[in-house]
C-alpha cells in the first residue's frame, strides 16, 4: 500500500487533461466505523450482508431538491462510467424529508440533497474486502495533493482505536416540541383528518440529548448493529457533523431490472416475556387502526410502481420484530417493464404515507405549517448506487444528528382518525429507545 500513491502519481502524469485516477486493492480491514472518527466528510453503511465505508471527496454534488438529484445523478454516474471509472465504484448520499424547505441551522451542512464519490471506498462482504482509491488530477500540484490525501486516508487501515477511560455522560435532555405540545399537535392532526381533507398524517418530534463530551461515532454504530441486527445501520458525515441511525425500512432496491421495496407501518411495543410478546404480535395483527394505516402505505406504493413494473404483493402483512418494537411489514418485489432508474423511482415513492401522510401533497403542506420542527434528513432517503445504476435507498429512520456534544434524536408516529394522543406519545418513546440506548442514555 505504501507504493500505491506513487503508482497513482505516475498514472496521472500520463494524461494532460483533468480526469479521475483509480486503483483497486484486496486487503483485510477491521472496524470500518473507526474511519469516520477523524474524517470531516464520509459515509458508512452496514446492511447485514455487507459493510461499506467511504472517506474523503473525489467528487461531490450538492443539489437543491430530490427531483434535481434524480435527473443530475443519473447523468453524472453515466458520465463517470464513460470516463473509465470502475462500474462498481459507489456514490452515496441522501436527501431531506422536505427538500422544498430551506434547512435550519442544524442541517445547514447537509443541504437538501448531497452525494459523494469517495476518495477511499472500502466494501466488505463475507467473501472479500475491496478497496478503491479514486483521485482527481488537473496538474502536478493536484496530483501531489491527491496522492498525499490518499496516503493519509490509508493510514487509518492500520490504526488502533484509542479507548477513552471516561465515556460521555448525559447532562440534560429536552423535547422539541415538548411532550405536552406534541400531544396537542396530535389532537390537531386528528381533527384535520376528521375534517376529511387528509386521510393520514405522520408527526415527528425531536429529543436533544446533551453530553459531557462528544459521543464516539464508532461506538454508537457498533451498538446499533449489535442491538438492531434486522436493520440497516448508516452514517453520513458532512463538515464534521454526523447523521446516523438504524433504519428498518428500505425505500427501494434496484438490481438490473429487479426491484424490491416494502411497506412498513403499524407499530406496537415488545412484551416483557415470551407470552406477552406473542400477545403483542397478535394484537398488532388484529388492530383495525394499524391495519388501515398499513394498507394506506401498501396501496400508494403499488399504485406508483405498477406503472413501471410487474409486482408481487402479499395480500396480508407480516410482522417485523426489532429489539424494541414490532411493525406490520409487507415486502414488495417486481420486474421493471419500463426503463427507469433507482433515484427516479425513489423520487416518485418519497415520501410514502409511512413517513408523510396521505394524500402526499396535502400532508406535506399541513406538516410544513403545523409540525413545528425541521426534520432535515430524518425520514428522507439515504443510500448508494454504483455507476451501472444498481443500488439501495433506505428511509432514514430511528436516527440522530450529532453536532459536537449534542445528539438530536428524531422519531415520528402515524396519526389516523382513531389515534389516541397519549398512546402515540408512548409509541414515539418506544421508537426512541434504539437510538437512546446506543447513546448510553438508558444504561
Amino acid at each position: 500500500m505504501e507504493l500505491l500513491p506513487s503508482d497513482l502519481n505516475q498514472q496521472c502524469r500520463t494524461i494532460d487533461d483533468s480526469y479521475f485516477c483509480q486503483r483497486e486493492l484486496a486487503v483485510d480491514v477491521d472496524n470500518l466505523p473507526l474511519g469516520l472518527e477523524g474524517a470531516q466528510d464520509g459515509w458508512y453503511l452496514h446492511t447485514g450482508h455487507e459493510e461499506m465505508l467511504g472517506l474523503g471527496i473525489a467528487k461531490q454534488w450538492r443539489l437543491p431538491s430530490l427531483s434535481s438529484s434524480a435527473r443530475s445523478m443519473d447523468l453524472e454516474r453515466q458520465r463517470l462510467l464513460q470516463q473509465g471509472l470502475l462500474p462498481h465504484s459507489l456514490i452515496a448520499g441522501g436527501w431531506a424529508f422536505d427538500t422544498s424547505r430551506t434547512p435550519d441551522r442544524l442541517w445547514k451542512s447537509f443541504g437538501a440533497s448531497q452525494w459523494i464519490l469517495p476518495t477511499l471506498l472500502i466494501r466488505k462482504t463475507m467473501r472479500n474486502t475491496r478497496v478503491i482509491l479514486t483521485t482527481v488530477a488537473q496538474n502536478d500540484r493536484s496530483i501531489h495533493d491527491a496522492t498525499q490525501s490518499s496516503t493519509k486516508l490509508l493510514q487509518f487501515l492500520s490504526r488502533q482505536p484509542i479507548r477513552s477511560a471516561e465515556k460521555p455522560r448525559l447532562i440534560s435532555s429536552s423535547s422539541s416540541p415538548s411532550s405536552e405540545q406534541w400531544i396537542r399537535r396530535v389532537e390537531q392532526a386528528i381533527a384535520t383528518i376528521h375534517s376529511g381533507s387528509i386521510n393520514k398524517l405522520v408527526l415527528a418530534r425531536r429529543v436533544d440529548a446533551r453530553f459531557t463530551k462528544k459521543p464516539g461515532i464508532a461506538d454508537i454504530l457498533k451498538l446499533l448493529r449489535l442491538h438492531n441486527p434486522s436493520t440497516t445501520v448508516f452514517a453520513f458525515k458532512s463538515h464534521g457533523h454526523t447523521f446516523l441511525g438504524a433504519t428498518p425500512e428500505r425505500l427501494l432496491q434496484l438490481r438490473g431490472n429487479q426491484l424490491q421495496t416494502m411497506a412498513l407501518a403499524g407499530t406496537t411495543s415488545r412484551g416483557h416475556s415470551r407470552d406477552e410478546d406473542h400477545n403483542q404480535i397478535l394484537s398488532l395483527l388484529a388492530s383495525p387502526k394499524d391495519r388501515r394505516e398499513h394498507a394506506t402505505v401498501v396501496d400508494q406504493i403499488t399504485r406508483i410502481l405498477k406503472a413501471y413494473a410487474n409486482l408481487t404483493v402479499p395480500t396480508t402483512p407480516k410482522v417485523l420484530s426489532l429489539s424494541n418494537v414490532h411493525h406490520l411489514w409487507t415486502p414488495i418485489e417486481g420486474t421493471l417493464q419500463t426503463p427507469t432508474s433507482l433515484l427516479s423511482l425513489s423520487a416518485l415513492l418519497h415520501p410514502t404515507p409511512a413517513v408523510g401522510g396521505e394524500p402526499k401533497e396535502e400532508a406535506l403542506e399541513w406538516l410544513k405549517n403545523h409540525e413545528g420542527i425541521d426534520r432535515g434528513w430524518y425520514a428522507g432517503g439515504i443510500g448508494f448506487m454504483d455507476l451501472a445504476g444498481n443500488g439501495n435507498i433506505w428511509v432514514s429512520l430511528r436516527s440522530a444528528l450529532l453536532r459536537g456534544s449534542t445528539a438530536h434524536c428524531y422519531v415520528g408516529c402515524g396519526i389516523m382518525p382513531d389515534s389516541v394522543p397519549a398512546q402515540e406519545l408512548a409509541e414515539s418513546e418506544w421508537k426512541l429507545q434504539a437510538m437512546l440506548s446506543a447513546l448510553g442514555v438508558n444504561q
